[in-house]
């Protein structure tokens, strides 16, 4: 089970824009980059921006001339599509997702602890830096220094207080992998 934060101001009657949209045809950006370095089948980065909406192929272009400016709405609308078109992942979008920000919670027999620094970090996740790239970045890294924490736990007899913290590096890793098609799609604009 996930902690859920709700740090948008988008009435919940829209939500299910944002929410995946089950496809079943899914890419993970390794594979985006070896066929767009020449590799065999799937998509190019040109074939994926080619395929975009006027308004995210619009985002893309803001992004890359000034990406500080980006509203929330706007990155989760290019990133929704994405999901829709089965370039980004259902999991890499949920875990990456603007919307909600999932905190896993770990086994509901040991669940992790909150740290100070994770409190720190979802309080200033609630505030949009106008810069997503910012954002995921100090996100993931929050994440990952997280895991970090709570892999080093030890129980009274030393032995590791969590069996494992993966699911909160493959969060980490799905603002990165998300973060990063995106900015390879910024090549092509």
């Amino acid at each position: 089970m996930d902690y859920i934060v709700n740090n948008t101001g988008i009435p919940s009657s829209e939500w299910w824009k944002y929410k995946p949209a089950g496809t079943s045809s899914t890419m993970d950006f390794s594979a985006l980059a070896k066929t767009a370095e020449g590799g065999e089948g799937g998509l190019t980065k040109d074939d994926i921006v080619a395929k975009l909406s006027d308004g995210s192929k619009a985002t893309l272009r803001r992004l890359k001339s000034n990406p500080n400016f980006i509203s929330k709405r706007e990155w989760m609308d290019l990133t929704s599509e994405l999901n829709r078109m089965g370039v980004i992942s259902d999991t890499d979008y949920m875990g990456s997702d603007a919307l909600f920000h999932l905190v896993p919670l770990g086994d509901m027999d040991n669940p992790y602890t909150l740290t100070g620094d994770m409190r720190t970090a979802l309080d200033k996740i609630n505030q949009w830096p106008g810069n997503p790239f910012e954002n995921y970045d100090m996100w993931a890294f929050s994440l990952k220094k997280w895991a970090t924490v709570l892999s080093m736990e030890r129980n009274p007899d030393g032995t590791p207080k969590y069996q494992s913290v993966a699911p909160i590096q493959k969060q980490a890793s799905s603002c990165s992998l998300v973060s990063g098609l995106v900015k390879d799609l910024l090549k092509v604009v």
